[in-house]
Parts: structure tokens; sequence; C-alpha cells
């Protein structure tokens, strides 16, 4: 099981609480459809192990200008990477790279008129917050390992919100000012993160404020 400390419970929780409120539920039931896009995302999302390249459309690298590749197990977008305007773990680059081949096989099956329904680009995301909080399970230092789960409910948060304002289509480009929503959030979270663990530690060394003292 999973180590947790109070730290990461809160920032998982904060982020639970975002993404729940910007669930659309009337989308969660949408019947899935019979289209070769399709079944290549559900097989890539289905299982945490490789998917074969064959569950990619025959036609998908004259369209999308590149063949996916194989990396950690992965079938990815070899020259896709985390777009975030904050740095995240090195640990989290073959998942953020397995996540642009999804949302480009949702940008594919759009420009074939045959675009897939919130469904997909769900499966996409939950998989990428899978897999970001599984690579930092490997981490054997506990603030380490804790500041990395802090990362990881910071960049499915954004992903989520993301999304969200785009209503689970094929992704679009947008702005920076688009990531402003999430951003706050996780200035949020990491202030709440940092501080958590600052008043821990002075805790564990016996640094016991006076009454009436604000711990910072």
């Amino acid at each position: 099981m999973r180590k947790t400390t109070w730290t990461a419970l809160t920032v998982a929780a904060a982020a639970a609480m975002t993404t729940t409120l910007m669930a659309d539920p009337a989308a969660a039931e949408q019947p899935r459809e019979s289209t070769p896009t399709a079944a290549a995302i559900a097989s890539i999302t289905t299982a945490d192990h490789a998917a074969p390249r064959s569950s990619i459309p025959a036609d998908f690298a004259a369209t999308m200008g590149y063949r996916p590749a194989v990396e950690s197990g992965m079938l990815v977008n070899p020259t896709g990477d985390c777009s975030s305007p904050v740095t995240l773990p090195a640990e989290f680059e073959t998942a953020c790279k397995a996540h642009d081949l999804g949302y480009d096989l949702l940008r594919y099956a759009d420009r074939h008129g045959a675009a897939l329904g919130p469904w997909a680009r769900k499966s996409l995301d939950a998989q990428l917050d899978r897999r970001m909080h599984n690579a930092c399970d490997a981490r054997t230092v506990d603030a380490a390992r804790t500041s990395c789960y802090v990362m990881a409910n910071i960049a499915s948060t954004a992903v989520t919100s993301n999304s969200w304002r785009q209503g689970y289509v094929a992704p679009r480009p947008e702005p920076m000012t688009g990531y402003a929503l999430a951003g706050g959030v996780g200035a949020v979270l990491i202030v709440g993160a940092v501080a958590a663990t600052n008043r821990r530690r002075r805790v564990t060394a016996g640094t016991v404020a006076p009454t009436g003292t604000v711990l910072a």
C-alpha cells in the first residue's frame, strides 16, 4: 500500500474536490463509438501495459505526421512532452508522451469526421493521473515521494480543468491565460503542502510554538 502523509492526503482531497465539481454526470454514461480510433483509445487505456502498435489506425502516421513508439512499455508520441507552465518531475515524461499520443488519436478522429465522446478524453486523463502517481511510488525517500504526489495532483487538476473547459472534445490550442484557473489551484496546493510539511517537520523536531503563536 502506498505510504501517504497528511500533506499528500490534503492535496489529494483538494484536487479531488476541484475535479469533482467540474464533472459532467450527464456525459459519464455515454455509449462508446464503434470505430477504429475508439478501439485504439480503449486498448491503450484499459491496462497499463503497452497496447500493440496494430491498435493504432493504419493511416495515423500519414494524418498526424509521426509513428507511435514504445517507451518503458507504453505506446507514446516520441516527440511529446509534459506541456506545463510549471516544471514537473522527470518521472512523468513517458506518461506525458503517452497522453500526447492519446490526444493525437482524438485529433485524428476529429479530422476524419468521427469525433469521440467525452469518455475518450476522460479515460486518457485518468490514465495520466494514475501513471504519474505510480511513477511517484518509485521514490524511496518519503519527503521526495510526497512532493512528487503534490506535483502529480497539480498536473492532474490542470489537465482535468482544461478538458472540462473544452467540453471533453478533441484538444485544441489555447493561450496561456487558459491555464489561469488551474494555475491558481496549483499555487494554493503548493503553498498548503509546503506549509503543512514545514509544520510537521517542526513538530517532529520537538519545536512547539507558545500558546497563541501562529505557525507560518
